[in-house]
């Protein structure tokens, strides 16, 4: 496959299931890897479960030569163009949506599932995934964006060195790291959104994944989603939150689809009704519906951390079920 025209075959016995085998394979294969799985099993759900843990193709018991050389030809023919080897995954949401808390629960769920993750946070004022991750966001983000911008470093023939990215990269855990401006930082006068881009795409060179959120401005919202492999669109059922998200479903259009998911909020008598929410959406129906916890209104306010509950965790798994299997197969333009 593009680049190092590389694929891997695997035969899933009746004893390892897709979401062992996708860890297994994510942990020895090289980026761009195309994996065609050979099983017997025919069912829908193990069938849409190994696609949505990274396989490229699914081929059922008995195969002929004539099938694999079609397969190996679609899969290397039909790899979207891009200049890295990961997925760049774009959140946005209106202000208290639950973003930058969503963002969180799917680096967390991609590090359970043992691959790597970067998050970046762009925005330069209020931006909640440092903390929301227990760290320190490191220096230099805003300098790094400007010289990228300007086109000033030339340590390689990206532009730019591994080190400078390395010291805007802040570790969480094993695989997981976040990159967002500090309180020290200088605020950048205007983000550049090709200089964002190559930012991106290194990350996407070195993680299997880059969750990007806090875009600052509409402008550069709309541009970086539109270039992402896979969107995320959220929403509370209120009058403002609601307009935006029906403007950027607009905006994207259905060349850059976004997966529509509706936050609920803890006042209920702020909220539109199902009705008013169906006509706005032009009768599309959100995604997934993501339920109100309380666990995250405690540890929002400083009260005890408690587990959120199922229904919360259940919706979460959903959304990142979904943004992973449209990265894999709906490329940004």
């Amino acid at each position: 496959t593009r680049p190092t025209g590389r694929s891997a075959w695997t035969i899933i016995p009746p004893p390892l299931t897709p979401e062992t085998a996708g860890r297994e394979l994510a942990a020895v294969c090289a980026f761009e890897t195309a994996v065609i799985a050979i099983g017997s099993t025919d069912t829908a759900h193990f069938t849409r479960t190994l696609f949505q843990h990274g396989v490229a193709d699914y081929l059922l018991k008995p195969i002929s030569p004539a099938l694999v050389r079609e397969v190996c030809a679609s899969v290397t023919d039909d790899l979207p163009e891009r200049s890295y080897a990961g997925r760049v995954i774009a959140f946005s949401g209106s202000a208290g949506s639950g973003t930058s808390t969503l963002v969180v629960a799917v680096a967390r769920a991609l590090a359970a599932e043992g691959r790597s993750a970067s998050v970046v946070d762009l925005d330069p004022i209020s931006g909640r995934l440092p903390s929301l991750l227990g760290v320190e966001p490191a220096d230099g983000l805003a300098a790094l964006l400007t010289a990228l911008g300007s086109g000033e470093p030339a340590d390689t023939e990206s532009g730019f060195s591994a080190d400078q990215v390395d010291r805007v990269c802040a570790p969480v855990d094993a695989g997981l790291s976040v990159v967002a401006h500090a309180p020290a930082d200088s605020l950048p006068q205007a983000l550049n959104v090709a200089a964002v881009g190559t930012l991106l795409g290194h990350l996407a060179n070195r993680t299997h994944v880059v969750l990007v959120t806090g875009f600052p401005d509409p402008d550069s919202r709309l541009e970086i989603m539109q270039r992402a492999d896979a969107r995320v669109l959220l929403y509370e059922p209120t009058l403002s939150s609601l307009s935006e998200a029906v403007r950027s479903l607009a905006l994207l259009g259905t060349k850059c689809p976004a997966t529509l998911v509706q936050c609920l909020s803890r006042a209920p008598r702020s909220a539109l009704s199902f009705s008013h929410i169906r006509y706005a959406l032009g009768d599309r129906r959100p995604d997934i519906v993501i339920p109100f916890d309380g666990a995250l209104h405690a540890a929002a306010t400083g009260q005890k951390i408690r587990r959120p509950g199922r229904a919360y965790r259940s919706a979460v798994r959903r959304v990142f079920e979904r943004v992973m299997e449209n990265a894999a197969v709906a490329p940004g333009v």
